[in-house]
């Protein structure tokens, strides 16, 4: 069964506290978003703003950032269960997923919309995970795009021993589309904290990946 985690891209310490606490009294798993206001206009809380979590607590993290080397060395002391870069960052994405692997740690590898799924060939052997993304990464509350839900077949029939997400646009409709296909983990961000009630719309969502 598919995996829900909410995707928290929050700008400050302050909101990222707030988003946690509605995470703990849902799932034992979760994404943060991570963007350095370089590779997109935008700015998320920072690696070095957070501690550590409790073990039984996954993190997972995915990083939206021009310097994906500077990063990698950020993460690792919080010891995320997974750390995802984006592939289209400028920076050395080979040299940035070493240091973490060099740390036992796994790695995952974002893929925008319009990236060919075929540049992940040279990454087969050393990621973990494959998030694809429903529109361009960077900001919250954009539109999905249905055309990427045949990637999700492409990425699973190429690598199928890789665990498959997808984030972006994930709403109780949205959901049922993506749940047609074979899918690992589906990450929820505004459709959850954009809500009064984040814990029936979880449900809610949980219902439909039934």
């Amino acid at each position: 069964m598919a995996k829900l985690c909410p995707a928290l891209l929050v700008p400050d310490l302050t909101a990222y506290r707030e988003a946690l606490a509605v995470v703990r009294q849902l799932t034992n798993r979760f994404q943060l978003d991570v963007i350095d206001g370089e590779f997109v206009d935008n700015r998320t809380v920072q690696p070095d703003d957070i501690q550590p979590l409790p073990g039984e607590i996954k993190l997972d993290i995915h990083l939206m950032v021009n310097d994906p080397v500077a990063y990698a060395e950020k993460v690792i002391r919080l010891k995320p269960s997974l750390t995802i870069f984006q592939f289209e960052t400028p920076g050395d994405l080979s040299s940035a997923i070493a240091r973490v692997r060099k740390s036992n740690l796994k790695v995952g590898i974002a893929l925008n919309p319009k990236t060919e799924i075929s540049v992940l060939d040279e990454y087969a052997e050393q990621i973990a995970h494959v998030l694809i993304m429903a529109y361009p990464a960077g900001f919250a509350g954009q539109e999905f795009d249905k055309k990427v839900l045949h990637r999700i077949d492409a990425v699973r029939d190429k690598f199928p021993n890789v665990e498959i997400g997808i984030d972006g646009g994930i709403t109780a409709d949205t959901v049922e589309l993506v749940m047609q296909h074979d899918i690992d983990v589906v990450n929820v961000n505004s459709y959850l904290f954009g809500s009064s009630d984040p814990l029936s719309r979880y449900s809610e969502l949980m219902g439909k990946m039934l």
